[in-house]
């Protein structure tokens, strides 16, 4: 199975308090900071009035970040649209890379107050392609054990549960990914090598 779409959601802090409009603030900081040069990112979406929605989103050309709220779980959701090159735990490692970068400078973000921060503990893993990886036992074996071995780097040795989110194959394929760590984000960013 060649994985692509992946898409990541570390969630929110219990004490957390997501306010949206700072968040547009940063995401606006973010495409000035990148400058007229970049052609990546492209505009943010802010669906903060619908409940349990995606809340802010920041569109880049591949992939989107956003200040996500479904089911009422705030969180940290990045998705990828494109395709990315190489082996699955690769493309896993990439991910897990990327959002955990993008978390580390949220909760340094002087525009968030502080008062964001995000458990890595509790992380959310989805294939966004139905065709791809459809929700069955199959995938779920054929995923864990490309998974796997990126956890137990990023998590350094201490134990993690993946789980199915849902048998229903109407849905994306999702894992919800529990451990028993106290490292930062900025610690499990490190065992991954960013």
């Amino acid at each position: 199975m060649d994985l692509q779409q992946i898409n990541i959601k570390v969630y929110a802090t219990e004490d957390s308090t997501v306010n949206y409009t700072n968040f547009i603030k940063v995401f606006n900081r973010w495409m000035e900071e990148a400058g007229s040069d970049s052609d990546d990112y492209l505009n943010y979406a802010d669906y903060s009035h619908v409940d349990a929605g995606p809340g802010v989103l920041l569109i880049l050309k591949q992939a989107n970040y956003s200040i996500d709220n479904a089911y009422h779980e705030p969180g940290f959701l990045y998705n990828r649209k494109h395709d990315v090159d190489g082996e699955n735990p690769e493309k896993i490692q990439h991910a897990l890379t990327e959002t955990l970068s993008k978390c580390e400078l949220l909760e340094a973000s002087e525009e968030l107050e502080n008062a964001i921060h995000f458990n890595g503990s509790d992380i959310l893993f989805m294939i966004n392609n139905r065709n791809l990886a459809p929700n069955t036992a199959d995938t779920a074996a054929a995923i864990q054990s490309d998974l796997e071995p990126v956890l137990q780097k990023m998590y350094g040795g201490d134990d993690f549960t993946i789980e199915r989110t849902s048998d229903d194959t109407r849905e994306r394929f999702a894992v919800r990914i529990s451990a028993k760590t106290e490292k930062s984000i900025s610690d499990l960013l490190s065992n991954l090598g960013g």
